[in-house]
């Protein structure tokens, strides 16, 4: 019992201590890693933009944006809670992207999926067709664009 006290108390000291960094770079979990984003990357990113996308080819466009801009996600459709599974965090450092789950409300679903559509060819340009096998299989559209490949 006493395991548990120390483990929750050293990981309320840490959030602590990541929320009171005062340096121009805002620390935000990103399922399971810690990304540092400035303040500029996250509020340009596409997925906070798509929330105001009116067609699929805007939100394609948002994707090469972000695709040019370093700062690529996948695009999750959740629930009250998060899912985190536990290969999301070496997925992402060895694809240098970031999951980003809506949760309840968020996007049309044909925005997310022509978003994620572009981020899925990106990684094929980038990385062949390995990633197929190691990606979450809840990413919005991913069963959709397969069927495409």
């Amino acid at each position: 019992m006493i395991k548990i006290y120390i483990i929750i108390f050293l990981g309320l000291a840490s959030f602590q201590a990541v929320c009171q960094n005062e340096v121009d770079v805002t620390e935000v979990m990103c399922w399971g890693r810690i990304c540092e984003l400035t303040e500029k990357q996250l509020n340009k990113c596409g997925p906070i933009k798509l929330a105001f996308a009116t067609s699929s080819s805007e939100a394609e466009q948002l994707a090469n944006e972000d695709i040019a801009n370093g700062t690529i996600f996948l695009l999750l459709a959740g629930g009250i809670s998060p899912t985190i599974i536990a290969t999301d965090a070496a997925f992402e450092r060895k694809y240098d992207i970031y999951f980003n789950e809506f949760g309840c409300t968020g996007p049309e679903y044909e925005l997310v999926t022509a978003y994620n559509s572009v981020v899925f060819e990106y990684l094929t340009q980038q990385y062949g067709k390995g990633w197929y096998k190691e990606i979450r299989k809840d990413v919005v559209g991913l069963k959709d664009w397969k069927k495409k490949d």
